[in-house]
C-alpha cells in the first residue's frame, strides 16, 4: 500500500510546483503505461500545469485513441531541472532500454505496481497490490476533478492490466474505481472496440497456425508455445498483436503456467510468462534476469532458442517438483 505521507508529498509537488513535468514509462508501451501516461497528462493539463507525455515508439494502434491531438514525445526527453514522473517501471534500466535517462532531473517520482520495484525515486509510490498504475493515479488525485479524457485513459489502464477485469488482481476496489471512472466520462464500449475490435486478418490466420503447436509440460501443469522469427515475418504482425497470445494456452484446463517463447534479434528469446492463482511467475522471471507481477512476468534470454527452451523446461520442472 502506498505510504500516505509520500502520496501527499507527490501530489503537492505535481500540483503546486512551478517546474514542468515530464511523464515517462517503459519501452514497448502497453495499456497501463499508455493509459497512465495520458491519464496523468490530462489531469495535470486540467490543473493548469505544464506537462509532456513521453512514450517510446511505436505506440500500439489500439491505444492511439487515448492520445487525441496531443503531441506525444519519443525518448529521450530532456528532464534537466524538471519533475520526472516514471510510471509502471520497476527500475531505471528499463528506461535506458528506450534511450531515456534521469540525470539532472529536479525531482523523480516513481509510481509503480511491480513486485520488485527498486525504489529509485526521490518519492516512491509503489503498491504491488494495485491492479494497475492507473489505480494508483486515481487514488492519488480523486476526489480532485478528473476530466473525461483522463477518466477514459485511467479506465483503459485498469481494463488492460486486469484482462478485461478477469485476472486475479481484479478486486472490489478495482471494479468500484472503474465504475467511478465511467461516471466521470469513460466509455467502456469505446475502450473494448479499440482494443479488441480491430484485429487484422493476418492475426486470426496466425492464431489458427500457431495454437496447434502448444506443448504440455510438467504433467500438464505448463503450456509452452514457441514462435520463430520466420513465422512472425510470414504474418507481418506488430508487437502489440502478441500481447494477449499467452491467454490461449493459459486457458487450458489443468494448466497453472503458460509460456510463450519468441525469437528476437540475433540469439535472443523474449519469454512471456502467465499464471493462474497463487503461482508466482515474477519470481521465476526474476531468477532468470527479468521481472513483472505475480501472474504476469517476462524475461529476455540472450541465447539461441533451443538453449532457451531447455533452460525454461529445467526451471519449470524444478518449480513443480517443489510443489
Amino acid at each position: 500500500m502506498v505510504n500516505r505521507a509520500d502520496a501527499v508529498k507527490a501530489k503537492e509537488v505535481l500540483l503546486n510546483s512551478s517546474r514542468p513535468v515530464v511523464i515517462l514509462s517503459h519501452p514497448n508501451p502497453d495499456g497501463d503505461s499508455v493509459g497512465s501516461t495520458m491519464g496523468l497528462y490530462y489531469l495535470l493539463r486540467d490543473a493548469g500545469k505544464q506537462a509532456t507525455p513521453v512514450l517510446p515508439a511505436p505506440v500500439p494502434g489500439i491505444y492511439k485513441f487515448l492520445l487525441g491531438d496531443v503531441a506525444v514525445v519519443n525518448p529521450p526527453a530532456d528532464v534537466t531541472g524538471k519533475i520526472a514522473v516514471v510510471l509502471d517501471c520497476s527500475d531505471v534500466r528499463r528506461l535506458a532500454e528506450s534511450g531515456q535517462h534521469l540525470q539532472g532531473a529536479g525531482c523523480v517520482i516513481n509510481i509503480d505496481h511491480h513486485l520488485h520495484n527498486e525504489l529509485f525515486g526521490d518519492i516512491n509510490l509503489v503498491d504491488s497490490s494495485a491492479a494497475a498504475v492507473g489505480q494508483i493515479l486515481f487514488d492519488l488525485f480523486y476526489p480532485e476533478p478528473i476530466p473525461p479524457p483522463a477518466a477514459l485513459a485511467l479506465y483503459t489502464a485498469l481494463y488492460s492490466d486486469t484482462g478485461r477485469f478477469s485476472y486475479s488482481n481484479t478486486q472490489a476496489k478495482t471494479l468500484a474505481t472503474a465504475a467511478k471512472l465511467v461516471e466521470l466520462g469513460a466509455d467502456p464500449h469505446l475502450v473494448y472496440s479499440h482494443i479488441h475490435g480491430t484485429r487484422s486478418e493476418a492475426y486470426i490466420r496466425f492464431l489458427a497456425r500457431v495454437l496447434g503447436d502448444v506443448q504440455l509440460m510438467c504433467n500438464g501443469r505448463v503450456a509452452y508455445l514457441e514462435i520463430s522469427r520466420e513465422l512472425l515475418a510470414e504474418y507481418a504482425l506488430q508487437e502489440w498483436e502478441l500481447e494477449e497470445l499467452n491467454d490461449y494456452p493459459r486457458s487450458l484446463a489443468g494448466v497453472a503456467v503458460s509460456v510463450v517463447a519468441r525469437q528476437g534479434q540475433g540469439d535472443s528469446v523474449k519469454v512471456s510468462l502467465r499464471s493462474k492463482g497463487r503461482w508466482n511467475v515474477a519470481q521465476l522471471a526474476r531468477d532468470l534476469g527479468g521481472g513483472g507481477h505475480q501472474n504476469a512476468a517476462g524475461v529476455t534470454l540472450n541465447m539461441p532458442l533451443p538453449q532457451a527452451r531447455a533452460l525454461l523446461r529445467k526451471r519449470l520442472e524444478e518449480v513443480f517438483a517443489l510443489c
